[in-house]
């Protein structure tokens, strides 16, 4: 499973991808001619920036090692650790930056010494990013990880650059050196700043690497090749604009807050795309584990679950719940006759007839085992259940289905069963009301099938007492 980074790119994701980079290049394009323009001061900034980049590194170094453990890929680890070390050399250059919180700066920091972080910082991002790209070239598949758990080749992964973050940071805290960046003698002249030129040429190197092997195709190269030019535009004009609060510094530095901020947009945007992904293929699968593979109806599973809610709701509500068993006749005689393909069949047409003989939105019917179905009407009384057992009854031997049996055509027995909560006891289970409504339907089955029986438990009001009422359908009663 490579993730869904490793997905390609939507039309829609190139679009926004390509407009950011415009913007990108435009904004450098327009401002590198007053880069050194002095804008006002707002000494909050700087620390603001710091702390963004800080927290939005450190989050997608998570999100990028929570990828690498389910897709155990390098690419992802190496990711990891180049954003790890991002939040470490920020952190580090805030802390040691001159009159943020001592006039030095902490640890004993020289003058200097934010400045060479700084460097390390714009040296070591796209150093990592070049490495963790020719990983994606040389090992396209899992074998790295194969010679080594993955909790231990994520610890390398992420730990190693932290270490050697650590290890130049406290080099360059213990030595005194000079400025890592001089000011430019002109606008794109770059020739006094050594470590400017190197800094810059290995930015180009590792945005080139991300167009070359990625090519833009995944969502991982696409967003990966936005947030290098970013950290290439920041330090283009860090490097034309060495003063504090100018015109390139302010830009530069909302385009390194970008780098990382960007790809964690992303992250997030994707994890919770797949999120609503997999709710969706989680109600499908909940949907079909409830229907029937036959009928596609409700499964006796569904049934189980659903019936007790029903049950205990018409408790709470005082409504009457009915339930309905229905039972295809002389079942067995027709699939020996005509097969159990032609069988199948037959239930398929009867699950359909008895739906159409349901019309409420809250009724439920469900396949209870072979050839007997169930039909769960809730707020519905014992004549209403009549009247709906009765419409079961003319709409399955409507069906004219040739079929063994006295009718010549495939025809349904119905029990039916009512609990009324302000009616003694009868049926005061879910049990008990499906005991009802069983013994009704054998009992209209014994009587010669075709026919609608209600249970002893619970008659309709219309008889005027409990005892036992049988009803046969209309047709019945002219032949």
């Amino acid at each position: 499973m490579d993730g869904f980074l490793m997905e390609r790119a939507s039309r829609g994701q190139r679009a926004l991808a390509g407009c950011l980079a415009i913007a990108i290049l435009a904004a450098l394009i327009l401002t590198a001619p007053q880069a050194t323009a002095a804008l006002p001061a707002v000494a909050p900034f700087l620390p603001m920036c710091g702390l963004t980049v800080f927290t939005t590194a450190a989050i997608a170094s998570f999100l990028l090692a929570a990828q690498f453990q389910v897709s155990r890929l390098p690419v992802f680890g190496l990711l990891a650790g180049a954003y790890a070390f991002t939040a470490l050399t920020v952190a580090m250059q805030l802390l040691t930056f001159p009159g943020l919180f001592s006039p030095r700066g902490l640890f004993g920091a020289f003058p200097t010494t934010s400045g060479w972080i700084w460097a390390i910082w714009h040296m070591g991002f796209p150093s990592l990013v070049l490495i963790a790209m020719i990983s994606r070239r040389l090992f396209v598949s899992q074998s790295v990880t194969q010679m080594l758990p993955a909790g231990r080749a994520l610890w390398l992964f992420v730990g190693l650059p932290l270490a050697v973050g650590v290890l130049l940071c406290v080099t360059v805290l213990a030595v005194q050196l000079p400025p890592a960046l001089a000011p430019a003698t002109a606008p794109g002249d770059f020739s006094a700043q050594g470590v400017g030129v190197v800094l810059l040429v290995v930015n180009l190197v590792a945005l080139g690497a991300v167009l070359a092997i990625g090519r833009l195709r995944t969502v991982l190269d696409l967003w990966m090749a936005v947030a290098v030019l970013a950290c290439v535009t920041d330090t283009v004009l860090s490097l034309m604009s060495t003063v504090r609060f100018s015109l390139g510094w302010y830009l530069a530095r909302l385009f390194s807050m970008s780098a990382p901020g960007l790809l964690v947009c992303v992250l997030v945007w994707e994890v919770s795309r797949v999120y609503r992904e997999l709710t969706r293929a989680h109600l499908r699968l909940i949907e079909y584990s409830n229907r029937d593979a036959l009928t596609g109806i409700f499964n006796r599973r569904y049934f189980n679950d659903r019936f007790p809610q029903d049950f205990e709701q018409a408790r709470r509500s005082g409504h009457p719940l009915s339930l309905l068993m229905v039972d295809v006749d002389y079942f067995k005689r027709y699939n020996d006759q005509y097969g159990h393909p032609v069988g199948d069949e037959c239930l398929e047409h009867v699950a359909l007839a008895i739906m159409r003989a349901t019309h409420r939105p809250a009724d439920i019917v469900a396949r209870y085992g072979g050839e007997e179905f169930v039909i769960v009407l809730p707020e519905t009384d014992a004549d209403g259940a009549y009247f709906v057992a009765t419409r079961v009854t003319e709409s399955v031997r409507a069906l004219a289905r040739p079929a063994p049996g006295p009718q010549g055509v495939v025809t349904v027995s119905v029990g039916s069963a009512t609990h009324v909560p302000r009616q003694g006891d009868a049926g005061d289970t879910p049990e008990r009301l499906i005991a009802l409504a069983d013994e009704a339907l054998y009992t209209a089955k014994r009587l010669g099938r075709d026919r609608v029986h209600v249970s002893e438990g619970v008659a309709p009001a219309a008889d005027g007492e409990g005892g036992a009422a049988e009803h046969v359908p209309h047709a019945n009663l002219h032949a």
